[in-house]
C-alpha cells in the first residue's frame, strides 16, 4: 500500500514539473466573476511600490486587487504584488508570495477582528495581453499569524493600466 502511495505522489509531482515558464496554459479560459456582495476592482500600475497599505511611487510594476464587501460593513480585502516592468508574463510561486512578494490587507471598519491575515500560498501567473492589460490567474493563500490557511482568494481578471493615485488608493 505504501508503495502505491508512493508511485501516486512521485506521479503528481512529476505532472507538476515542466521546462520553462508556460504561462499561456494557465491564463487561457473565462475570466471569474467578483464574489457575491463584493464590489471588485483589478488595476496595474507603473513605477509604484506598496508601503504600509498605501500605494506610492516605485520601481515595480504594481497590480491591485480590491473588493468590498457591502454587506458587512464594507470589508475591504486589498491583495498587491509586483513584478518588473520589463516583463511581459510572470510567474510568482508559493514561496515568493510567502516571503512578500505578495501583500494582503483587510480591514473592517465595524469588525472586530482577532487575527492579522496575511498570503502566505499560492500561485500568480500574469501576462500583459496589450498596452494596457493583463491577464492574471491567483490563487491566494491567506493565513493568519501562524500561517494557518484561514481563506483562499481564486481570480482570472484583466487588470487595466491606471494613473498613479495621488494621495494613495
Amino acid at each position: 500500500m505504501k508503495i502505491k502511495v508512493l508511485v501516486l505522489v512521485l506521479f503528481v509531482v512529476l505532472l507538476g514539473c515542466g521546462k520553462g515558464s508556460n504561462v499561456n496554459v494557465v491564463l487561457n479560459g473565462a475570466t471569474s466573476n467578483c464574489p457575491a456582495n463584493f464590489t471588485c476592482t483589478y488595476n496595474y500600475y507603473d513605477h509604484a511600490s506598496v508601503q504600509q497599505s498605501r500605494l506610492g511611487k516605485g520601481a515595480s510594476r504594481e497590480f491591485s486587487y480590491t473588493a468590498v464587501d457591502s454587506s458587512v460593513c464594507n470589508n475591504t480585502r486589498q491583495l498587491y504584488f509586483d513584478f518588473a516592468l520589463s516583463s511581459d508574463e510572470f510567474d510568482i510561486k508559493s514561496s515568493q508570495i510567502a516571503a512578500g512578494q505578495a501583500v494582503y490587507f483587510e480591514s473592517c471598519p465595524c469588525c472586530n477582528f482577532a487575527f492579522n491575515p496575511e498570503a502566505v500560498g499560492g500561485e500568480i501567473k500574469g501576462k500583459r495581453t496589450d498596452a494596457n492589460h493583463w491577464l492574471i490567474n491567483a490563487t491566494i493563500v491567506i493565513g493568519d499569524a501562524n500561517d494557518k490557511p484561514i481563506d483562499t482568494l481564486i481570480f482570472n481578471q484583466t487588470f487595466t493600466l491606471k494613473a498613479l493615485p495621488v494621495n494613495g488608493p
